[in-house]
């Protein structure tokens, strides 16, 4: 089998996580192919294009755009042959905002690749796109039809939609993560384990309830093989990590990495769909509060299956929830978020 060479890329979302993972693993492992490397960095964000060539040791450019620009997004995408497209908002401050940003500008950048002459657009969509499965042991496969039960979920799976729109003009991919977690630890992660750690983790009903999530070295490896293998253009796949956790578990595996023991701050389970109907409520009303949203999800069952992406790609996670989180916590350490033992 011959892998597509990348050529010329660009990545979106840059700086972020996801982009600085990406980045790290085209230094360390460059494919066969891979050209120049152009970042797209939103107007407003601070990012200097010589310190990225000096961390990375690409032949990096930053170019600046809206995700809403046409104009500026097709000076972004010419001369490109790959496009990863991770750049999105995942809270909001209104939930029009996720169709502004995930929704139109997916729209957008894609059609601007397609006019372009990009050959393959990797958009990196969400697991929330697929919505819920009825029963924790029922895992969530590609051939279901999507079934988002949130606004975010719904501006992802539109954006799906309109990549989709563009298969016939260039190769096109959706990838659909689960949360994925590791080292660099974003705030939010590590507002959890400081929570953890102080006994006041959360737990709604059993906490019995199916959750994937992926390490963000599983992830890359998925995003490498969604640019590079044949077998991907105009497929949709769920990136996780082997292994199906449950809310329980997960928070279980995070007190382990810290050295503490698992405490919860017990809810009823009745707490969750009412949080939800709130939070649906707030959103008519053009609203949104992030803990409501967060809440109102806490007993959904949202494992998913990858064996479509093992299958097709020869996906195959290699790093464990135990070992993942055990390298985001000695990160937070080492940078000063979190105590030292």
């Amino acid at each position: 089998m011959t892998l597509r060479r990348l050529g010329n890329s660009l990545i979106t979302g840059v700086p972020g996580w996801l982009s600085a993972a990406v980045l790290r693993s085209l230094a360390d492992h460059p494919p066969e192919g891979l050209g120049r490397v152009r970042c797209l960095v939103a107007p407003a964000m601070a990012c200097d294009e010589a310190a990225l060539r000096r961390e990375y040791g690409l032949d990096i450019e930053v170019v600046r755009a809206d995700l809403r620009d046409g104009e500026a997004l097709g000076r972004a995408v010419a001369g490109m042959d790959s496009v990863l497209h991770g750049a999105a908002i995942l809270h909001v401050r209104r939930p029009r905002e996720w169709y502004d940003i995930n929704t139109t500008g997916t729209r957008v950048l894609a059609e601007a690749a397609a006019a372009a002459g990009v050959t393959r657009f990797v958009h990196i969509s969400s697991n929330a796109a697929g919505g819920r499965s009825h029963a924790r042991d029922h895992l969530l496969t590609e051939d279901q039809p999507a079934k988002p039960m949130s606004h975010y979920g719904r501006s992802k799976q539109q954006a799906e939609q309109a990549v989709n729109a563009l298969s016939a003009r260039m190769e096109t991919v959706n990838l659909r993560p689960c949360m994925f977690y590791g080292p660099p630890v974003p705030l939010r992660h590590i507002e959890i384990y400081r929570r953890i750690i102080a006994g006041r983790m959360p737990l709604v009903g059993s906490g019995d309830y199916a959750r994937s999530v992926v390490h963000i070295d599983n992830l890359i490896q998925c995003c490498r093989l969604a640019l590079t293998h044949p077998a991907a253009a105009g497929q949709t796949y769920y990136v996780a990590d082997r292994e199906v956790q449950t809310t329980r578990s997960v928070v279980e595996a995070m007190a382990r990495a810290l050295g503490v023991p698992p405490r919860f701050l017990p809810l009823p389970r009745l707490v969750a769909p009412l949080a939800y109907v709130g939070d649906m409520t707030l959103a008519a009303c053009g609203l949104y509060w992030q803990t409501l949203h967060l809440v109102g999800e806490a007993d959904w069952h949202v494992g998913v299956s990858i064996a479509k992406a093992e299958r097709e790609l020869g996906y195959a996670p290699v790093v464990t929830l135990d070992q993942g989180l055990a390298q985001a916590i000695a990160w937070c350490r080492e940078h000063g978020h979190l105590p030292r033992v």
